[in-house]
């Protein structure tokens, strides 16, 4: 039987069986009214901080309704073809269980990339009859989501008072049939700052690390963050002894997978040495072929691999004390950022070409590019008459020329 981390296991079926938000349970209540009416015309956009709720929510309105819950991620939201599909089935009925779709857009505040995509895919979701669609977000007010605020019913979710979370943790102990004193309950609840799935973490990591311990660690519990930070993950995966408790962390904290995964590969040679640091490479290349396998069958049920493989796996490679450094961020984060300008200004100059052209932006990069590199090395004749044509300077375009010619090196392999 499969260990589900305590944050889906104890995971509100019923939205009654959400702690501490009335209020917007009854407008949940009365959304969910106007769509067993076909009434509804706007999605739900559940908004609050991390841990009140939220996206248990969203799971249970599906419950309740009877609807087969769909979840859109960001994957999708940046794959037109998927996204279309989406739409397009969107009022089909689900094969296995025979039920009507409910579409669950999860933390699209973290997504300010796709907040086009996002806003057409409601639009055409919610002009479907009987498609409901219920959004989460933590912040509401990011600049993307200005007209996704104006096609929805917003419900607020508040933080959490330290009782209700307490509350919670004492039903998981019974149900769990384990014994932890009151004091570190206590401390626990009121270290999570209202958020009810880090009180949770916290508290399995204590009691699949050592019970013994309990009261002590009860005692030192630091004022936790809301969200972990990195460099928190970090400690845990290279330092941690419980290997468990160094995935839970990292389930805590608002870095993306791959973002972690580039501070794992970043400092791991620094840290590691000898069997350990060979037997955590192992690790992290597994993680990254699941992460390849992700982006090419659209799987996102393997991101738990994934992150397994990139913490608990790492974490558990060491075989001696390892050694003590300042962690240093990705160098390759820091190119990324170094040349964003400059990656910005070669993806329009593509897709101008592309529209002058009338031709697809691939075909430009392949066909053209190697042209245009090449006149930029000898008399510079068709570049020259870009510059009229586009209304850029020609130190501009050898500039862009020259990033497209490192990646074209890269691409073709010489």
């Amino acid at each position: 039987m499969v260990d589900l981390p305590w944050t889906e296991k104890y995971r509100p079926k019923r939205l009654d069986e959400i702690r501490g938000q009335n209020k917007a349970i009854s407008e949940i209540r009365q959304w969910m009214r106007e769509v067993r009416a076909g009434k509804v015309n706007k999605a739900l956009l559940l908004v609050g901080p991390p841990g009140s709720g939220k996206t248990s929510a969203a799971y249970a309105i599906a419950h309740e309704l009877g609807y087969d819950p769909v979840e859109v991620n960001a994957s999708d939201l940046r794959d037109r073809n998927h996204l279309r599909y989406i739409v397009e089935s969107a009022k089909a009925v689900s094969l296995l269980t025979m039920s009507r779709r409910l579409i669950i857009l999860d933390e699209i505040d973290a997504l300010p990339s796709e907040g086009g995509a996002l806003v057409s895919l409601v639009k055409e979701l919610i002009t479907k009859e009987g498609v409901p669609v219920v959004m989460t977000a933590n912040d509401p007010y990011e600049r993307h989501l200005y007209e996704i605020r104006s096609l929805s019913k917003v419900v607020r979710f508040y933080r959490l008072r330290w009782t209700t979370v307490l509350s919670v943790l004492k039903e998981i102990c019974r149900k769990e049939g384990i014994r932890i004193p009151d004091t570190v309950l206590r401390q626990i609840a009121i270290n999570s700052q209202g958020d009810l799935r880090a009180a949770i973490n916290d508290l399995e990591s204590l009691v699949k690390g050592s019970l013994d311990l309990a009261e002590v660690i009860g005692k030192r519990f630091g004022k936790r963050d809301v969200e972990a930070d990195v460099f928190k993950v970090l400690t845990a995966i290279f330092y941690g002894e419980n290997c468990y408790s160094a995935y839970l962390t990292s389930l805590n904290t608002d870095v993306d997978p791959d973002m972690l995964f580039r501070w794992i590969e970043e400092n791991l040679p620094y840290v590691y040495f000898g069997r350990s640091l060979s037997r955590a490479y192992d690790y992290l290349s597994y993680a990254d072929i699941v992460r390849s396998r992700i982006i090419r069958t659209n799987n996102w049920k393997l991101l738990v691999y994934y992150t397994q493989l990139m913490t608990f796996g790492v974490c558990a490679s060491k075989e001696a004390k390892p050694r003590g450094v300042k962690m240093r961020f990705p160098e390759i984060i820091k190119k990324m950022a170094a040349t964003k300008d400059l990656r910005a200004r070669t993806k329009e100059f593509l897709a101008r070409l592309a529209r002058e052209l009338h031709i697809p932006t691939k075909v430009v990069r392949i066909e053209v590019v190697p042209i245009l590199i090449a006149d930029s090395k000898s008399e510079g004749r068709i570049i020259r008459k870009l510059e009229r044509e586009l209304g850029l300077g020609e130190e501009e375009i050898r500039e862009i020329l020259e990033d497209l010619e490192e990646h074209y090196k890269l691409e073709v392999g010489s």
